[in-house]
């Protein structure tokens, strides 16, 4: 215990950004969950410009798309098959929630801060309609691995993606302080 104690204190500036860290995460992630969401349409807002995009990628490389379906808001796909449902937790905000917390709590220049999270949240979004593009593709040609793709493929993909520009971010600090 001592050892672990020890630790902790000669990495106090490590342990306290990744508490600030998680404390911004998780007090947006609660404004969200119990403030904004129950009380906005910004999840179905955001779902209608995600199936946009995607819809008007896939047009314009040649594809027919499935008829709109007044049941399922957040439905589309490519013509004769069984298209793919964008839901709430697939919209992206839980990863612009993520992104944004670490570097709030990250060294550096206001103005910058905000440049680059606006930057990068447009990043995520168009990764994001880049990833319903690509499950409507797999819907067609090889449906039988939409699960994996969309469980664990993309998932690791995206994640990889903010780790790679939060790396970015901490090259850019470390050489103009900015």
């Amino acid at each position: 215990m001592k050892d672990i104690l020890a630790s902790l204190k000669q990495n106090k500036k490590a342990v306290l950004f990744v508490l600030s860290m998680l404390g911004i995460y998780f007090g947006l992630q609660f404004a969200y969950d119990y403030g904004i969401s129950p009380n906005t349409e910004v999840d179905s807002k955001l779902i209608g410009l995600i199936i946009s995009q995607a819809e008007s990628i896939l047009q314009f490389s040649g594809y027919e798309l499935l008829s709109p379906n007044p049941i399922y808001t957040g439905h589309m796909g490519i013509e004769d098959t069984s298209g793919v449902v964008i839901g709430n937790p697939c919209d992206g905000l839980s990863l612009f929630i993520l992104f944004t917390s670490f570097l709030v709590v990250f060294s550096g220049k206001w103005w910058f801060k905000i440049i680059y999270i606006l930057l990068g949240i447009g990043l995520i979004h168009f990764l994001n309609v880049l990833r319903v593009v690509a499950l409507a593709l797999i819907v067609k040609y090889s449906p039988e691995s939409l699960d994996f793709h969309h469980s664990y493929t993309f998932t690791l993909f995206i994640y990889s993606i903010i780790f790679l520009v939060w790396m970015i971010r901490i090259k850019i600090y470390s050489r103009w302080k900015v």
